[in-house]
């Protein structure tokens, strides 16, 4: 991932700088949005550019969001991370700076972090209901709870025998045992139950899953810090106070204030595309189901194959879920909003747009996602000048994207 503040002074070739289709491909571009820049676009006014401690030239806020938002609209990128907010909701705001993300921008990270991610297959937690009770399918969530805290423990294990290219990458890692768990095919699993993605319903359930995996999550850090110790960047009285650590529920603040925390970071949730694909094409990430039947270029022993796949929930749960085309932003925006209020660290989620979206509509989407408390926003729209990796089987050439622009473009997901 390649991040350049928004108030640099080269902020305007960085925003043109993958407008083409051959150069700076092998990363991610997102602009590091501050507070200050999206003041002056809401009110107008000039934004002063600095670097290193001296004054640049200053420039028109409202005239550089629209380059920005022209390159995002055309080309997909940069990226939209609001770096300001990252900080100040950072568990860990008392000791380390974030300039920067992982390449899809789920993982925030300081100088030398290490990015440890792990997702839950909610698909897996779906069982058949008893025959004559409402409904065809049910959500284990005991069986979720029980399942969390091997997994907690199997994570913080991978810190301490990782090998390390950068000894300051041990050090960062074992400093703060960073990790991010988070989910995969919730698509597929809440529409196994009926609640068409972006629903009241939906949106209830999702609320349910991560309230479940960030409570029992931080609980079962807690455990371990009271079975091997603390992280050693651990500061109580710090740490209790950072913004994320305030909303986690009494019970699991008055355990954290009596124990400690193994881990400084718990929650994430990635795209999964490759990881959801090997598994059975379940739904990635939070997204919806891209297509029924989707054609997919994949690299084979031979080189580049398409091959055909069918969409998991319509094979094993019969449930022919909303799809990102029958998707409206509203619906992507309300699944962004419910996942930022549950992780501590980010969100990877890829807003698809349509092909028609008018240029006011699309603006308006990442001003919609800062004020409903995103850390950071990435849009798609078919027909921009980026090609997708996968293409709806159903209606060829129809719609082109990738699972989610992270697995292609991916600058700035949340």
């Amino acid at each position: 991932m390649g991040v350049l503040r928004v108030d640099h002074p080269d902020i305007e070739e960085f925003i043109r700088a993958k407008q083409n289709v051959g150069r700076l491909t092998g990363f991610n571009l997102s602009v590091g949005i501050t507070d200050e820049f999206m003041r002056l676009v809401e009110s107008g006014g000039p934004l002063q550019l600095r670097f290193g401690g001296k004054d640049y030239q200053a420039v028109d806020a409202r005239t550089l969001w629209d380059s920005l938002m022209r390159s995002t609209f055309d080309w997909s990128e940069p990226g939209v991370l609001f770096i300001d907010r990252i900080n100040l909701q950072n568990n860990l705001y008392y000791c380390e700076h974030i300039a920067a993300t992982n390449p899809c921008g789920e993982q925030p990270l300081p100088p030398f972090g290490a990015c440890l991610l792990g997702s839950f297959n909610m698909t897996k937690y779906v069982h058949p209901t008893v025959p004559g009770t409402p409904g065809k399918w049910w959500i284990d969530f005991w069986l979720l709870a029980r399942d969390i805290p091997h997994v907690v423990r199997a994570m913080d294990n991978v810190v301490d025998i990782a090998r390390y290219p950068l000894y300051e990458q041990e050090q960062e890692a074992t400093r703060k045992r960073r990790m991010g768990l988070g989910v995969t095919g919730i698509a597929n699993a809440i529409e196994a139950l009926g609640f068409p993605y972006g629903s009241d319903g939906f949106i209830g359930q999702l609320e349910h899953i991560l309230e479940s995996i960030r409570d029992n999550a931080y609980k079962s850090s807690i455990e371990l810090a009271r079975e091997k110790g603390v992280f050693p960047a651990y500061d109580p009285r710090a740490y209790a106070g950072s913004r994320f650590i305030q909303s986690l529920p009494d019970e699991v603040q008055s355990l954290l204030s009596l124990h400690g925390i193994r881990n400084s970071h718990l929650l994430s949730i990635a795209p999964t595309g490759t990881i959801s694909f090997a598994a059975d094409n379940v739904s990635s990430g939070i997204e919806p189901v891209y297509a029924h039947r989707v054609l997919r270029t994949i690299n084979g022993p031979v080189g580049p194959e398409v091959v055909e796949l069918s969409d998991y929930g319509v094979s094993t749960f019969q449930t022919h879920g909303k799809t990102v085309e029958e998707c409206s932003v509203a619906d992507h925006l309300s699944v962004l909003e419910v996942a930022s209020r549950y992780v501590d660290s980010a969100v990877s989620k890829t807003i698809n747009v349509p092909r028609d979206i008018s240029w006011e509509t699309f603006k308006d989407v990442y001003i919609t996602a800062h004020k409903l408390g995103a850390k950071g926003c990435t849009t798609f729209r078919p027909g921009g000048q980026r090609l997708g990796v996968i293409e709806n089987a159903e209606e060829p050439n129809l719609m082109s994207a990738p699972l989610n622009a992270c697995e292609l473009t991916g600058g700035g997901c949340e």
